[in-house]
């Protein structure tokens, strides 16, 4: 198996970043829709199972999770409101061309208040992208919005304290364009608590391997759903599928029958402290 890096894995990636930070999340959904991105609502059954779980191994009536990349609090929405992605992407295309992000977000306010939401579950978003996450906020999808690059620096201390109530970290593809110290940080900041649970779906091109090891240092055992891939999105042309053929034949792994069919796919990677791991395995929490 060859070592790859994320940015050499990631140089033959469409580019969507121009929908990454609007004031609106309409382009985000018009332009990734156009490619039946879906990896939310895939990944929205796995979490609440797991959030499940955590909340009775916690005796918790309520939990943090942190999504990593959370952009315009997609996750949140789907989690919190159990909405379809289908369902997001018909009613950010429903607005008429002239509607301004304020209107929008009035819209929005309404329809995602959080007397609608579901009460046991909040979500702290994570991402660079400061319009996409305080629009998340403002909308109410996400309890908690921090735009800070935790690859690169330490948590301000206002972000520091919200991270500290976190009880799992979640992410849907956003591992490949953050590692383990973004892991780390926020593990650290929730240090005067329970280790929280992280529950990654990485796309089969990036390597997990390198943040299970460092979080195994840590105390973590990792757990992967063997046999069950994600689909995230249709690639954009052939040349990006051949991109990602060619990556994933350097890791030593097969695209054919998977990503062949062309589609971008994910798996799914459990991490939780050694104690919790031996206490009930993830075949329990998530029987196939």
């Amino acid at each position: 198996m060859t070592e790859l890096s994320y940015a050499d894995a990631n140089a033959g990636k469409a580019n969507f970043e121009w929908t990454y930070n609007q004031l609106d999340p309409r382009a985000y959904h018009s332009a990734l829709g156009d490619f039946d991105y879906a990896i939310p609502e895939r990944a929205a059954p796995v979490f609440r199972r797991i959030f499940s779980a955590l909340r009775r191994s916690r005796d918790a009536d309520t939990i943090t999770a942190v999504d990593l990349g959370c952009s315009y609090g997609i996750n949140a929405t789907l989690l919190k409101h159990d909405l379809s992605m289908a369902e997001l992407r018909a009613h950010y295309a429903s607005f008429k061309p002239d509607t301004s992000p304020r209107e929008v977000l009035a819209i929005d306010q309404k329809i995602f208040a959080p007397d609608r939401a579901r009460s046991d579950l909040k979500v702290l978003g994570l991402d660079r992208a400061q319009f996409a996450t305080a629009y998340a906020y403002w909308a109410g999808t996400l309890d908690g919005a921090i735009a800070e690059n935790l690859e690169e620096d330490d948590p301000s201390r206002q972000a520091a304290a919200e991270l500290s109530h976190c009880d799992v970290i979640i992410s849907t593809g956003t591992v490949g364009y953050v590692g383990s110290p973004t892991f780390e940080r926020i593990i650290t900041a929730a240090a005067g608590k329970a280790q929280p649970w992280i529950a990654s779906f990485v796309l089969r091109m990036f390597d997990y391997t390198p943040i299970a090891e460092r979080l195994a240092e840590q105390g973590y055992v990792t757990e992967k759903l063997d046999g069950v891939y994600f689909e995230q999105r249709r690639f954009v042309d052939r040349h990006e599928q051949a991109h990602v053929e060619a990556v994933l034949k350097q890791r030593g792994l097969d695209p054919a029958g998977l990503e062949s069919e062309g589609t971008y796919l994910a798996e799914c990677f459990v991490s939780r402290p050694r104690q919790d791991v031996e206490a009930r395995s993830l075949k329990q929490i998530l029987p196939q």
